[in-house]
């Protein structure tokens, strides 16, 4: 994690962009974007955040699973009738997962394989045909990092790209916008080091950028019915850097609940 140099946003705007067709696997994301935006009559700014959903990444890479190709294994059988829900999605949440942290009251937390703790492995029903869930991109910082390569040559502007999914969190209810991959400003800030108004110096203090731009952006993206899969978060005041989700996971030896 590099030490960046933190300059306060005065005010931060957030706009939806709901331009966009049903994503299918293929689609040119950057290309339909920048036609959204056309057709919005948005001109992209130097600085901007472009803040994505994940689902629309993992319709594109074809990370759709039709329900009727799965075989749920006795192992899923077992837990599905412990956790009351599906084999099948049961199933996907054990191929998608490298560990499980913990089975309770209906919910099933695991580890995927990219390092994120979350329920269900992120396999998302919502938003998506009849008898078929959506997984999470197979790489989402290298899709970050590819889009804003892409948007960035066609636009000639310098953003972030940022891709977002909605998690819950331990100890409080309810979900929340937080990043899955990262590119072009830093997915941590360090903040150690930094005098407060009283003249202390903080020694501890990290702060989640990545997520709380998320966080800001799911107020506009919505859950549901809202198709606002991407915004821009115009107004940071970041040095441009190239981040990575890693900066926010926990190595296991750090990690204070398992």
């Amino acid at each position: 994690m590099k030490s960046i140099k933190v300059v306060p946003s005065e005010r931060l705007e957030i706009i939806g962009i709901d331009e966009l067709p049903e994503i299918k696997e293929g689609d040119d994301l950057a290309h339909l974007f920048l036609d959204a935006l056309e057709a919005k009559n948005v001109k992209l700014e130097d600085g901007d955040a472009i803040v994505i959903t994940s689902k629309i990444i993992s319709k594109s890479e074809g990370r759709v699973v039709d329900l009727s190709d799965v075989r749920a294994s006795s192992e899923a059988e077992r837990i599905a009738r412990e956790m009351e829900k599906d084999p099948k999605i049961v199933q996907i949440i054990l191929d998608e997962a490298k560990e499980i942290v913990r089975m309770a009251n209906k919910h099933i937390i695991v580890e995927t394989k990219h390092g994120f703790v979350c329920a269900n492995a992120g396999v998302d029903q919502s938003n998506v045909e009849e008898g078929k869930a959506v997984l999470l991109p197979e790489d989402p910082q290298k899709s970050a990092y590819t889009l804003k390569k892409e948007i960035e040559a066609r636009s000639g502007k310098e953003v972030s790209v940022l891709i977002s999914d909605s998690f819950g969190r331990a100890f409080r209810d309810g979900v929340t916008g937080i990043c899955i991959g990262v590119s072009g400003i830093p997915a941590l800030l360090d903040r150690i080091g930094e005098e407060d108004r009283f003249g202390r110096i903080s020694r501890i203090t990290k702060e989640a950028v990545a997520d709380e731009i998320c966080a800001a952006a799911n107020l506009v993206m919505g859950e549901f019915r809202e198709s606002i899969p991407i915004t821009i978060v115009r107004g940071l005041a970041l040095e441009r850097c190239e981040g990575e989700i890693q900066e926010l996971l926990f190595k296991r030896e750090d990690d204070l609940f398992r």
